[in-house]
């Protein structure tokens, strides 16, 4: 103790950013408040803001605060944020996949964020790492993955795609590419993947980022109803084998960005296993669909991929974000992305506990399966069935709608939850219909009727494009924005 004594303390400053219990509660009432007013009254709420970009950047110019501000005021101006936004669970935003966040996700996100786990390490988040490896298992188990598979989060399906590829890679290469690199011998041949040409571009941004060059991702052409063409497929992958490259994997996609087309995954299993090829399933959409009586047979198949990407924050209604990558064999995530720097290491002996940083390419993040791992219990699997044949009935619904609507025409088959249809007005030129379809969604979102987006089609016209991933969209919804289409159709085309 003298010698402590000795050592003079610091002047420290006077300042501290802890609050007592009174002043947490006082200020999460009021962040419960606002957040309770974004999550009900739909029926009041336009699904986006009338501002401006310019409008709503301009009212976030201010200078950084040198004091402190009072949290009303702060508060005051969070609900301006709400009062700007584009609100993603409105039962009219049918843009794009993006779901709802369910209400218990949204209470997880809050609890994640004041534990504030860190669980790249075990000793980061030890019970916040055991939710996300029960959660992987209960969502193996949902997907038919058998229980020696492994999984891991992501931040969404873009990423969950990549951490696979990246696996694919290392695995099918045929050299050891984490110490050698892509070309180490000078003679290695050209790696090749075989996709629909209407995958999402994260495949060919994987193929970018681990070095594969785009060229790597051979698009296959696909058939009237958007699915890839097995007889060209085949084709394609004896080329490349008598050019001397390399095939190693083929891309199946559960749910086209476009058209939410499902490839024939059953045929690509069976090319795959004859070839010797991995299979990975893009199930960033359309995966949890098997779930659903209504969805297409083909997702079943899924179940025997060696891999697969799924995003929880789409079909299974979570709060953004969170991605998942499931690989049937045990081992090839932690080949593929373990590391073992010293600084890392704390064990004193084997243990049973896990260290997420190994099996991706994420140390530090936050825990992404709290929330899911909160409403799979919340809903159930039979919850989520019936969720999702509802999303799937009300699109069946949309399109018989499109069909019977005058003015109307549907661009293109329907398979899960996306609907595309142009308006089509009798005298208006073709050429100028193109155009009409993008104004249409324009007035839409003006008018805040619905946010909506535009698919390109395989004969290069426009559709407008709603899919439905939304526990909060109903009939009238559907109605509402199928008799808004036409209107608007007739409208801007007299104009």
């Amino acid at each position: 103790m003298d010698e402590v004594d000795e050592v003079t303390r610091p002047d420290l400053p006077e300042v501290s950013f802890d609050w007592d219990p009174e002043t947490w509660d006082e200020a999460a009432h009021r962040v419960v408040e606002l957040v309770i007013g974004v999550s009900t009254g739909w029926e009041r709420r336009r699904p986006g803001p009338t501002a401006t970009p310019e409008g709503v950047l301009s009212r976030f110019e201010e200078p950084v605060p040198r004091s402190p501000v009072p949290f009303d005021l702060i508060a005051d101006r969070l609900e301006e944020v709400a009062s700007l936004s584009t609100f993603i669970g409105h039962p009219r935003w049918l843009a794009y996949i993006t779901s709802s966040p369910n209400p218990v996700g949204v209470l997880g996100d809050f609890m994640t964020s004041a534990i504030n786990p860190n669980i790249g390490l075990w000793r980061g988040g030890p019970a916040s790492t055991s939710v996300e490896v029960q959660s992987i298992e209960w969502l193996k188990e949902l997907l038919g993955f058998p229980p020696e598979a492994e999984g891991v989060y992501t931040s969404g399906g873009q990423f969950a795609n990549i951490v696979a590829h990246t696996v694919i890679r290392d695995h099918a290469a045929g050299w050891d590419v984490r110490r050698q690199g892509m070309n180490a011998t000078g003679s290695a041949p050209n790696l090749r993947i075989y996709a629909s040409e209407e995958i999402h571009y994260c495949h060919q941004q994987a193929a970018e980022l681990l070095g594969l060059g785009t060229d790597a991702v051979r698009l296959v052409p696909v058939d009237e109803a958007y699915r890839m063409r097995v007889d060209a497929l085949v084709r394609m992958i004896a080329e490349d084998r008598e050019r001397g490259n390399r095939p190693i994997a083929i891309v199946a996609t559960a749910g086209t960005v476009g058209t939410g087309a499902v490839d024939p995954i059953p045929e690509l299993l069976r090319i795959a296993r004859s070839e010797r090829l991995w299979l990975h399933v893009d199930g960033a959409y359309g995966a949890f669909a098997v779930l659903a009586p209504s969805a297409p047979l083909a997702l079943r198949a899924s179940a025997d991929a060696d891999s697969i990407a799924c995003d929880p924050h789409k079909w299974l209604y979570a709060p953004i974000d969170a991605g998942v990558t499931l690989v049937r064999k045990p081992g090839l995530l932690a080949r593929t992305f373990a590391f073992h720097a010293s600084y890392l290491h704390t064990r004193a002996a084997a243990d049973s506990r896990v260290d997420l940083a190994e099996l991706g390419p994420e140390n530090s993040r936050r825990a992404r399966g709290i929330k899911v791992w909160m409403a799979l219990q919340a809903y159930g699997l039979d919850g989520y069935r019936d969720m999702i044949d509802r999303n799937l009935l009300l699109a069946a619904y949309m399109e018989r709608l499109v069909q019977a609507t005058p003015d109307l025409v549907l661009a293109a088959p329907r398979e899960l939850s996306v609907v595309c249809w142009r308006v089509e007005p009798d005298g208006v030129p073709d050429d100028r219909l193109d155009a009409l379809q993008a104004e249409v969604i324009e007035e839409l979102e003006r008018q805040g009727i619905a946010i909506v987006s535009s698919a390109r089609l395989r004969n290069g016209r426009t559709a407008l494009r709603a899919c439905i991933v939304n526990f909060r969209t109903g009939t009238a919804d559907v109605e509402a924005v199928v008799q808004a289409s036409a209107r608007l159709g007739r409208e801007l085309a007299d104009a």
